[in-house]
């Protein structure tokens, strides 16, 4: 069995990934791209289409998707168009009250239903850089996105590159999830082999961005293991560096005033901390374990390190 150990600097750095590999990620993603282009072959959005209202507002209830195609082929991401949305409900243009922002559940669903509403987002999608009352309280950069109608016979080819880019944000979150998953198995096959619990608070509640891990939970927690997981670099690695150096005081703490002997693991890796060796470097210092992709199995034998024994089932 593996030992657990403090691996040195020099390790870290060269068994450190540049980026992820993930074959069933890059399967998923190919299949939502090609998902958009089958639904971009409709003859109304077509290359050789003569775009009007009516069609698209029938494309928009009929196809669950249609709404991801247009603003993938017009360039606005989800978060403006429900700003665009939010900003119709104030001036009127649809129903319902503005207390609060609509999801794109919710606006797939009225475009399904609604055929007014599906017309309305049609005109607004279609033509709305020209739309007097909107150019008063909308930016001229993303206006001028609302113009379907003039990215008139764009290429099946050219939109499977459109496509691909604006999964790009998508894709990088995923593989902070792929990692934060590949650590959760590692603590899963202890659960199962050894009766042992542990606890995962999410991201949002802590400055990382994979999930922090509690052996074996959270208001007892023996091992802590916190990560991060950076492709390419960020301003907030600063933030994710001092916290995960400030956890590790507070568990030094912990130790010295109990005697006791838990554990603070820092999970880090990608390209983005390679290119903050220093960083890196005082991050493999500050902890007690450390440990990338390449030494995720050595969590099995931390936990049996340290957890004691009456924890085990």
């Amino acid at each position: 069995m593996i030992k657990a150990r403090k691996i040195s600097f020099q390790e870290a750095w060269d068994s450190s990934v540049v980026f992820l590999v993930d074959e069933e990620l890059e399967r998923e993603l190919k299949a939502e791209v090609e998902a958009l282009l089958e639904t971009a072959r409709d003859q109304r959005v077509s290359e050789a289409a003569d775009i009007n209202v009516a069609d698209i507002a029938d494309f928009l209830s009929q196809k669950n998707n249609a709404l991801d195609v247009i603003l993938k082929d017009i360039g606005l991401s989800e978060e403006k168009f429900k700003y665009i949305v939010s900003l119709l409900q104030k001036l009127r243009r649809i129903p319902g009250d503005l207390d609060g922002e609509w999801s794109m559940r919710e606006v797939k669903s009225k475009l399904a239903c609604e055929p007014d509403f599906a017309h309305v987002m049609a005109e607004v999608l279609v033509d709305g850089k020209r739309d007097r009352e909107l150019k008063q309280h909308v930016p001229r950069h993303y206006l001028d996105m609302l113009n379907y109608r003039e990215i008139k016979g764009i290429s099946q080819a050219a939109r499977r590159i459109r496509y691909k880019e604006s999964l790009i944000g998508s894709y990088e979150d995923r593989k902070k999830q792929k990692v934060d998953g590949r650590i959760r198995a590692q603590l899963e096959e202890i659960k199962a082999k050894h009766g042992l619990t542990y606890t995962r608070v999410h991201p949002m509640f802590v400055k990382a961005n994979i999930g922090l891990f509690a052996v074996p939970s959270f208001e007892d927690a023996w091992v802590v293991i916190v990560g991060s997981f950076q492709e390419t670099t960020s301003i907030d690695q600063i933030t994710k560096e001092d916290y995960m150096m400030s956890a590790y005081e507070r568990v030094c703490r912990v130790n010295s005033r109990n005697s006791e002997n838990r554990a603070f693991v820092n999970f880090v890796d990608g390209g983005g901390w390679l290119a903050r060796k220093r960083d890196l470097e005082r991050l493999v210092v500050h902890c007690h374990y450390f440990i990338n992709l390449q030494h995720l199995d050595m969590v099995e034998a931390i936990v049996l390190q340290h957890v004691p024994e009456r924890y085990f089932t």
